[in-house]
């Protein structure tokens, strides 16, 4: 059920960022990669997005940070998007920061493929139907 748009994931990490593409790619997803928020906040002026895979814990500009200049945008310039929260972090304080920031979910980072597009899927092609 691949989407024409492709998916954002930002993540300071690079080999994060490289194994989330792949898993992506092999659920049939196109993504596009930012190295942190400020990356990722020019790319969503300039392109268009099916969703955002967002890591909470970034140098510079945390996940919740950007997510809540994201929202900010969303009110002007960019349609809603699904941000989707990934985090090596388990405590709720961390969790109850990234969904206060906006985030639409909160995923771990070794969640599953499946988990994935079982988030994913209905995110997407709900946001796409209410256009």
């Amino acid at each position: 059920m691949p989407c024409s748009l492709p998916i954002l994931i930002v993540d300071d990490t690079e080999i994060c960022r490289i194994s989330t593409a792949l898993l992506l790619d092999q659920l049939g997803f196109k993504s596009d990669l930012a190295q942190n928020g400020f990356e990722a906040l020019n790319k969503l002026k300039s392109a268009q997005y099916a969703a955002v895979i967002m890591d909470y814990d970034m140098k510079g500009m945390t996940g919740a940070d950007c997510t809540k200049e994201i929202r900010r945008l969303e009110k002007s310039t960019i349609p809603r998007l699904p941000v989707i929260g990934m985090t090596s972090h388990t405590s709720y304080t961390v969790r109850k920061k990234c969904l206060d920031s906006g985030m639409d979910i909160v995923l771990p980072k070794d969640c599953s493929s499946q988990d994935l597009f079982d988030i994913l899927v209905p995110l997407i092609f709900t946001r796409s139907a209410s256009r």
